[in-house]
């Protein structure tokens, strides 16, 4: 009884692996951030958008087109680095404005805290003046709405916060530009550039109650980029090692 021949020959061999090579290249043609994160998981602290640091990932692979764990490792270390810086940059414009809206820092800017505090009863008449009173108004100031405008001498939340907000306008902030941003259906560009203002502050609260990590992280800005400048020069050294290697294996094949 003749034996079965299962070997495959040589040129159905070459076929298979160029048709192989084929499926690996469509597969792998376009790497992503997905897929080159897979090492560590960035930082991301509440109120941060994990899209952000995906955008910086996906655009430094695009820059570099690293292949191998090794090379994306690294370049995932200078997405990580630059995210940090941008984190701290950040950091310090959010203590800005924060004690550009503390009562009690010698920065405070009264003016835009009695806007600050007009456009919020607008929005929030039920619960602006509790939470907010004390953060964007001096002490004085809150007195004398309290004893200027009583909330038991109206019927309703409605009138009292509207009757609040027109002391504001009349008498507290008297001819200062931008009262119309105090009318929530006015026009007024500076109705829109106001709120634009409000949106940032608030979206500043989250990384301000973070101060003392962050505060660290300020401080280590040449720390991060010299580490950026050493992962590059890892990433070059490996990407060239691999060239090098590459051509000194084809050199000994074709000997």
């Amino acid at each position: 009884m003749l034996k079965q021949n299962h070997s495959i020959p040589p040129a159905l061999k070459r076929d298979s692996r160029l048709n192989n090579s084929v499926v690996r290249s469509r597969k792998y043609k376009r790497p992503n951030a997905q897929k080159h994160g897979v090492f560590a998981e960035p930082l991301i602290l509440p109120g941060e958008d994990p899209r952000e640091f995906e955008a910086i990932h996906s655009a430094l692979i695009e820059e570099w087109i690293p292949s191998g764990p090794s090379e994306q490792s690294r370049v995932f270390g200078i997405a990580d680095a630059e995210w940090r810086k941008l984190r701290s940059r950040r950091f310090a414009q959010a203590k800005a404005i924060a004690n550009s809206l503390n009562p009690d820092h010698p920065a405070f800017d009264e003016v835009r805290g009695l806007i600050a505090f007009g456009y919020l009863m607008c929005r929030q008449p039920e619960t602006a003046f509790a939470e907010y009173a004390s953060q964007l108004l001096r002490a004085d100031k809150i007195h004398y709405l309290n004893q200027k405008i009583p909330r038991p001498n109206f019927e309703s939340i409605a009138d009292w916060a509207a009757a609040v907000v027109e002391e504001i306008k009349a008498v507290l902030l008297p001819a200062t530009p931008g009262f119309a941003a105090l009318e929530p259906e006015s026009p007024d560009p500076a109705t829109e550039a106001l709120r634009i203002a409000i949106v940032r502050m608030q979206s500043f609260v989250t990384t301000i109650h973070m101060g003392e990590f962050l505060e660290y992280d300020l401080d280590q800005e040449e720390r991060l980029d010299a580490r950026i400048i050493r992962l590059i020069r890892e990433l070059i050294e490996i990407k060239t090692a691999k060239q090098v290697l590459k051509r000194t294996s084809t050199d000994d094949k074709t000997k």
